[in-house]
C-alpha cells in the first residue's frame, strides 16, 4: 500500500464526523464488553477511539523494574504528543500481568513508557497505559488474520478469539513508568514495525498513539528466527512512513533483552 492509500484509510476512520449532528448526544458503543476484557466506558465517535473501565488495572511494579528514569533522559523538552489513529485491532483487553508475551516466541523486549505532564515535564503517577502490538509473525492476538493478509478497514475489528498475547494495561508507578515484558514485534503488510499505546486518566482516554523502533534493531531482529521466514509482502521501513510524524523509541541493550523506552507527554 502506498502512502496515499494509507492516508485514505486514516481519513476513512475520521469520516464518521459527518454523522455527528450538532446538538445530538453521541451514543456509547460497547465492543466486546465483560470477561475476559474490560468494559468500554466511552467511544469518541468522531475519532473512533475507545475509553475503558480501568478500575481493576494494577500498578506497574517498581521492584524489579528494568528501566530507570535516567534511561529516558531529561524530560525537557516535553513536547505534547498528538493523537494518532487507533487502528482496527485495539480493544479494552484484560490487563493481566506485566508479562504480555504470554509464551509467544520471539526476541525478548521490555517496553517502558513514562507518562509526563506536558506543562511541567513532571511524571504522572496512576495513569493507565494500554499497549498492543503484533507478534513475531506480524499478527495481532484476538484476530484470525492470515500472514500477509492486508488490513481491510481502519475501523475497530472486535476480537474473535480469547488470545491476548502482546496486549496489556498497567497503571504508572510513582515515577510515571509502566513497564511491560514482551517480544519484539514483527511486521505486517504495508506498515513499518511499530507499537501502539493508549493513555487513560481515570476512565477516559487522553492519548492514543504509536511509535516506531530503530531500523538497526529491526534489521538485527528480523534476521533471527522466528522472524526470518520467507514472506510474500516486503517490509516497510521507517523512512517510508516519515510523513506519519511518528516518534522512534530509544532501544537500549540489557542482559538477555532489549529495553525500549519512550516519554508520553500529556496535556492534563
Amino acid at each position: 500500500m502506498n502512502t496515499n492509500r494509507r492516508h485514505l484509510l486514516h481519513l476513512a476512520a475520521l469520516s464518521t464526523t459527518a454523522l455527528a449532528l450538532p446538538g445530538r448526544a453521541l451514543a456509547t458503543v460497547t465492543e466486546r464488553s465483560g470477561t475476559p476484557d474490560r468494559k468500554v466506558t466511552h467511544t469518541t465517535f468522531w475519532r473512533n477511539t475507545l475509553s475503558c473501565d480501568n478500575a481493576g488495572v494494577p500498578v506497574s511494579q517498581r521492584s524489579g523494574r528494568l528501566a530507570t528514569p535516567a534511561d529516558f533522559g531529561a524530560a525537557q523538552p516535553c513536547t505534547m504528543l498528538k493523537d494518532s489513529i487507533e487502528g482496527p485491532f485495539y480493544f479494552c483487553t484484560n490487563p493481566g500481568v506485566a508479562d504480555i508475551a504470554r509464551g509467544q516466541q520471539g526476541a525478548p523486549l521490555v517496553i517502558a513508557l513514562r507518562a509526563i505532564n506536558a506543562a511541567t515535564c513532571q511524571p504522572i503517577p496512576d495513569a493507565v497505559i494500554d499497549i498492543w502490538h503484533c507478534d513475531a509473525k506480524g499478527l495481532y492476538s484476538g484476530q484470525n488474520m492470515a500472514v500477509d493478509e492486508p488490513v481491510k478497514t481502519p475501523k475497530h475489528t472486535p476480537p474473535v478469539n480469547d488470545d491476548r498475547h502482546c496486549r496489556g494495561a498497567l497503571r504508572t508507578d510513582a515515577d510515571g513508568i509502566a513497564e511491560f515484558r514482551s517480544i519484539y514485534p514483527g511486521y505486517y503488510v504495508e506498515r513499518a514495525i511499530h507499537i501502539h499505546f493508549k493513555v487513560h486518566i481515570g476512565q477516559r482516554a487522553f492519548l492514543t498513539h504509536q511509535a516506531l523502533l530503530p531500523e538497526a534493531d529491526n534489521a538485527a531482529v528480523l534476521a533471527m528466527a522466528p522472524y526470518n521466514v520467507p514472506r510474500k509482502s516486503p517490509r516497510i521501513t521507517n523512512a517510508q512512513e516519515a510523513d506519519w510524524g511518528l516518534q522512534t523509541m530509544k532501544v537500549l541493550e540489557r542482559p538477555q533483552t532489549r529495553l525500549a523506552v519512550l516519554d508520553l507527554a500529556l496535556a492534563v
